[in-house]
């Protein structure tokens, strides 16, 4: 609900302001204030997508454009409160393999640590691939939570696919991501 006299901004939570401003500047400083913590789940998901779309703008900068992937992976953690983990870590992936595949891999730059992704991916996966792989096997006549889990891991894997020459440079983490990588076109 807005003020009498005041024009309602699309989200509650969201300033105008800020959803316009072309830099993410004073939105990076506003997301250190109080004012963020009465935000919705609806707040943080126009956040991300505006974001995101801002992060994939070829009319910006470089530097403004990560700017904009470290928002959009900002609201996604915000966003962890009401999903899974695993949905959680397939929208993250989504960013970072973008911000990777766009500005290349990084160690000083958290966003764009593949080894880190790997093994984020992987620790959220929750099963042995052995068993993923029985489980994709037939997943057509498996449970419906089966299937669900399969997806969930295949949501996670899929945005990995544009990188696969990176992860071929790499240690143990992005050879178990590889071999995880074959099992995508099984799942459902």
């Amino acid at each position: 609900m807005t003020a009498p006299g005041t024009a309602p901004t699309p989200c509650d939570g969201i300033p105008r302001r800020l959803l316009d401003a072309p830099s993410p500047a004073e939105l990076e400083r506003y997301l250190l204030t109080p004012a963020t913590e009465a935000w919705s789940q609806r707040d943080w998901v126009q956040l991300r997508v505006l974001a995101v779309g801002r992060m994939q703008s070829p009319a910006l900068t470089r530097e403004t454009r990560l700017r904009w992937g470290h928002l959009a992976l900002s609201a996604i953690s915000e966003m962890a409160r009401s999903q899974t983990p695993e949905q959680t870590t397939a929208d993250s992936a989504r960013v970072r393999a973008y911000l990777i595949l766009e500005f290349g891999v990084s160690d000083s730059d958290a966003a764009r640590d593949l080894p880190e992704l790997c093994s984020e991916i992987l620790g959220n996966l929750g099963v042995s691939l052995e068993a993923a792989e029985r489980l994709a096997a037939d997943w057509r006549s498996a449970p419906g939570e089966q299937m669900l889990r399969l997806r969930r891991i295949k949501n996670m894997l899929t945005p990995l696919l544009p990188l696969q020459a990176l992860l071929k440079k790499g240690g143990p983490a992005l050879q178990e991501t590889r071999d995880w990588m074959r099992l995508i076109p099984d799942l459902p």
